[in-house]
């Protein structure tokens, strides 16, 4: 029995959190970074040229990232693990007990809305991952090259994570992961992955593209505690936001133009909307760091 029930903190090996300011916008930041348990061997493995995966809402999914790489060193296979850079926020948990702030709404957005102030402000914030975290990283692992670079993002943040590869804010990276992104919210996001499409064939972006989604998305079954009614809402809810069809549809689009070096779309059984974030996650950490 502990000496002290009453515990002491937690604290996380080989982890750093940074508050940051973005210079233009003023909007606050939480950057938190991690690295593998075993820093020599990765540094042996990779030939000190290491992979780096930034992770939006980094508030509710770097300690699973994390923790997804430090588990897989045991692996057989294992190649070296990487970089965990978690983008959040300073106001968390809110009033509420929520990891999402509505910060998040801004940032991951990308026009602005007739009922929703403050929507659309993706491009500065991928431009602030570009000209802030990305540096940062860099400054703090000076002692090591970074080597290939992901993007990781669910829901508003898989909306986000699309645009970025299509307009290419926040700089060129190697791999993007778009985990169930609202594309029913933003018919641009459709728009430009058709002028992306629509592009020359020599112009080829040497990227990886991977889309999840939840197979509950499109076909919702009903809770145990769950009423008639309720049901029925989500059921209208899901027909009218059509997750996985648009996922579908836009990687069908993207495969047949050809401007993708790499392309794939994994549907998830038995996930839906949110529980789906942790296995696009467990998916995209296990092929990003393979490749």
């Amino acid at each position: 029995m502990s000496n002290n029930p009453t515990g002491t903190p937690l604290t996380l090996p080989n982890a750093t959190q940074h508050d940051l300011t973005h210079p233009q916008t003023g909007l606050n930041y939480r950057i938190q970074i991690s690295w593998p348990l075993n820093w020599d061997r990765t540094k042996q493995l990779r030939d000190s040229k290491i992979p780096v995966i930034y992770i939006l809402d980094g508030n509710t999914l770097f300690l699973t990232a994390t923790e997804i790489l430090w588990r897989s060193s045991s692996n057989t296979f294992y190649q070296g693990g990487g970089i965990v850079v978690g983008i959040g926020y300073q106001d968390i948990p809110t009033e509420t007990g929520s990891l999402y702030s509505s910060q998040r709404n801004t940032d991951l957005t990308l026009s602005e809305h007739e009922v929703h102030a403050g929507l659309g402000g993706a491009d500065a914030f991928l431009n602030f991952i570009g000209e802030e975290v990305r540096p940062l990283v860099r400054k703090q692992f000076a002692d090591v090259s970074i080597g290939k670079e992901a993007i990781f993002g669910h829901s508003f943040g898989g909306l986000c994570v699309l645009h970025a590869l299509f307009s290419r804010q926040g700089g060129i990276l190697d791999a993007y992961f778009a985990a169930s992104p609202s594309i029913w919210w933003d018919s641009k996001i459709v728009r430009e992955a058709e002028d992306f499409c629509s592009r020359k064939e020599e112009e080829m972006v040497e990227c990886f593209l991977q889309l999840s989604y939840g197979s509950l998305e499109d076909k919702p079954t009903q809770h145990h505690s769950e009423s008639e009614s309720e049901f029925e809402e989500r059921v209208k809810q899901s027909t009218e936001r059509k997750m996985g069809e648009n996922a579908v549809v836009m990687e069908k689009m993207l495969q047949q133009s050809k401007k993708l070096e790499d392309l794939s779309i994994v549907e998830f059984e038995g996930e839906d909307h949110l529980t789906v974030a942790t296995s696009a996650l467990l998916r995209a950490l296990s092929t990003f760091m393979a490749k």
